[in-house]
């Protein structure tokens, strides 16, 4: 009987779908804020409370697209978080030879691939990135198909930068809690938000862009968002971010 509703679940989840969504980036920089975080972590807690407080501060007090990536080399010091990603470590540790770091460490903070310390310093940069002129404008058109995420991606030909642009697809869920039972937060219960559950390769930015997303069956459908970051290649450079909730793709509330 159990296997038999679950069946019934995943066709009706297969079958809806809303109207498309579609976001313009605005004439001004979204800041991209990238936190590097592991459960293993006695550190990280407050790190993660920090980034939930930010998204929810107005976007017309900071423009920012918020990613929580969670590392893997705290896996093998006695607690395996669930969100975490060798891809996810790798890309801490290209953000940091980008900025001449000896090493890496959680929590650790980058605001448009630049390493950034404490609170005032991190809302600074943002603050610097939202009055930047934006080089390039984006349309993102998100639909639905069946159990894929369907995104339409335009760049204005005109654009204000040289040389190539790469540009990422990303996965973000809120609303996460784990209860831990062993490591350094052992007996904790921690909650996550904008947790980075999938991340495409870079690729080259066209003036019109085409990516499909499986819904995986363990994000919460009503907990995610897709995210594309434009940059130069070996992200030295942020150029531009788009973001959006999916819920409305999801099916009924």
């Amino acid at each position: 009987m159990l296997r038999v509703l679950l069946l019934s679940s995943l066709i009706s989840f297969s079958a809806y779908a809303g109207d498309p969504i579609v976001i313009s980036s605005g004439d001004r920089q979204t800041a991209v804020v990238e936190l590097y975080t592991s459960e293993g972590c006695s550190s990280c807690p407050p790190a993660d409370r920090w980034l939930s407080r930010l998204i929810e501060t107005p976007k017309d007090e900071v423009d920012v697209l918020a990613l929580a990536f969670h590392v893997d080399y705290w896996d093998y010091l006695g607690w395996k978080d669930r969100f975490s990603s060798a891809e996810y470590t790798r890309r801490q540790r290209q953000l940091g030879a980008n900025n001449l770091q000896r090493t890496i460490y959680t929590p650790e903070f980058f605001v448009n691939g630049v390493e950034a310390r404490g609170s005032g310093n991190i809302l600074k940069k943002i603050q610097q990135s939202n009055r930047q002129q934006a080089p390039l404008e984006l349309q993102l058109t998100v639909s639905r198909d069946k159990t894929d995420l369907v995104l339409e991606l335009h760049s204005a030909e005109d654009r204000d930068t040289i040389g190539q642009i790469h540009h990422r697809y990303l996965v973000y869920e809120n609303n996460l809690s784990t209860d831990v039972k062993r490591g350094e937060n052992s007996g904790e219960t921690l909650q996550h938000q904008q947790v980075v559950r999938y991340m495409s390769p870079a690729r080259n930015l066209q003036l019109n862009n085409h990516h499909r997303i499986a819904i995986e069956p363990d994000w919460n459908p009503r907990n995610i968002g897709v995210a594309v970051l434009v940059t130069s290649p070996g992200d030295r450079q942020y150029l531009q971010a788009l973001h959006t909730p999916v819920t409305s793709l999801m099916g009924p509330q």
